[in-house]
């Protein structure tokens, strides 16, 4: 027999002879958390009704968690010392998750020095404890487990914890997770990961993620998405407002920015492709003589449905500045068919933009893009741009162009839209 095992209470002994003060006593023996149980259950028996901080150490003794935590801070110090007992292993786990519950800063430090001694089955809780504190002392820790640990539902635990603090500390680390699983092959990247990070920083509130929470916009999922609008709203300024505008092409919130003109013009160099095509939109709404120029600017950008949007806008804002770029879109032979037309290339878009192009011209009813409008029936297009080809002559309202429409090619390849557009001139010849 030990010397601990000589001097541990027989708690037996005691509840037969209703040792009630060596009962309680026992509820605080440090070598054996069983001695401890037994000696509440026994106390249970007997009838006894705890009493102050007896009664704390006998809750703890049954695991009467949920009691404990509705006592609040009281019991946070005899819950820190079970913690820091090494005999009382079994109660850990549930030790940290009620001081996570409390709240009470006084656990920090030894929550800290629980993930320093490497407990692995308890690191996750120790951290989720840590989050729920949400002590600014903690920030530092966590960034460095963040940095070092490649465990996915401890990253998550820590992503989730370093939100709660809320400190602006933790931006620039949490962003550099976002850029690191954005960068990886579409399916090696970890959605938890990513989602945590999105509203961790919709709760630290900083500006400086609002440009890469965007850049994951329309990348994932529609969850995913409703999450970044969630980040967004939360964060609250002006930035923040104009990208919520525009993800929500919402004309109303776009107009109250006051300088919407600029936003719009720094989103075009996005990287993201959706959001450079609803930055094109914004242009198109607030209607800014200097718009057209930076529009312009889009007709050359590397996704083809970026261009079609800055070639709607431009037909939508009808200023005469436009046709020249335009007209050479039209004549680009390089562009692919329309969706539908033969042997299609282009499937995200109905349009090609050169079709796209004959409607921004006939929107414009500028008399120089005629031409241009003319020489798309000498060669062998696809229908779509043939008919808004000749819908736009049709605007422009040139008699000369009834020539052109009833060639011999042209009624071979007649079309609904054609005939309009013979029909409009004929009216306007009369």
């Amino acid at each position: 027999m030990s010397i601990i095992d000589m001097f541990k209470p027989n708690i037996e002994r005691l509840k037969s002879k209703k040792k009630v003060n060596h009962l309680i006593k026992a509820l605080q023996y440090k070598n054996d958390w069983n001695v401890r149980m037994s000696a509440a259950a026994s106390l249970v028996e007997i009838g006894w009704e705890p009493i102050g901080e007896d009664g704390i150490y006998y809750l703890i003794a049954l695991g009467e968690w949920t009691k404990l935590i509705k006592m609040g801070v009281s019991v946070v110090e005899p819950l820190i010392a079970v913690l820091q007992d090494h005999n009382s292993s079994p109660l850990h786990c549930e030790t940290i998750k009620a001081l996570g519950a409390i709240k009470d800063k006084r656990a920090v430090e030894t929550l800290l020095n629980v993930l320093r001694d490497n407990k692995i089955h308890l690191r996750e809780e120790v951290v989720k404890a840590l989050g729920q504190i949400g002590d600014k002392t903690v920030v530092k820790p966590l960034i460095s487990m963040l940095k070092n640990e490649d465990g996915i539902a401890f990253r998550c635990e820590t992503i989730r914890a370093l939100g709660s603090t809320k400190d602006k500390r933790a931006v620039e680390p949490l962003i550099a997770v976002l850029q690191q699983e954005s960068r990886k092959p579409r399916l090696d990247t970890n959605m938890n990961i990513i989602m945590e990070v999105v509203i961790a920083m919709g709760k630290i509130k900083d500006e400086r993620a609002i440009t890469h929470l965007v850049s994951l916009y329309n990348v994932y999922t529609d969850y995913l998405n409703k999450k970044i609008k969630n980040a967004l709203f939360t964060i609250n300024t002006e930035l923040s407002k104009f990208y919520l505008a525009i993800l929500n092409s919402d004309e109303n919130r776009l107009l109250e920015i006051d300088n919407g003109f600029d936003l719009a013009v720094e989103a075009l160099y996005h990287k993201n492709n959706w959001v450079r095509r609803q930055a094109i939109w914004a242009l198109m709404i607030l209607r800014d003589y200097r718009a057209v120029e930076q529009i312009k600017k889009e007709l050359n950008d590397n996704d083809l449905i970026v261009v079609s949007y800055a070639i709607y806008a431009l037909g939508e804002i009808g200023d005469d500045r436009g046709i020249t770029p335009l007209i050479d879109i039209l004549l680009n032979k390089d562009f692919p068919l329309c969706n539908g037309g033969n042997g299609s290339t282009f499937a995200e878009h109905r349009c090609s933009p050169r079709s796209e192009a004959a409607v921004a011209l006939g929107k414009i009813k500028d008399k120089r893009a005629y031409e241009a409008l003319i020489a798309v029936f000498e060669e062998k297009g696809c229908d779509c741009l043939m008919e808004k080809s000749a819908w736009a002559l049709g605007q422009l309202g040139d008699k000369s162009a009834m020539d052109a429409l009833k060639s011999p090619k042209n009624r071979t390849n007649s079309s609904r839209r054609v005939k309009k557009a013979i029909d409009k001139l004929e009216k306007i010849k009369r």
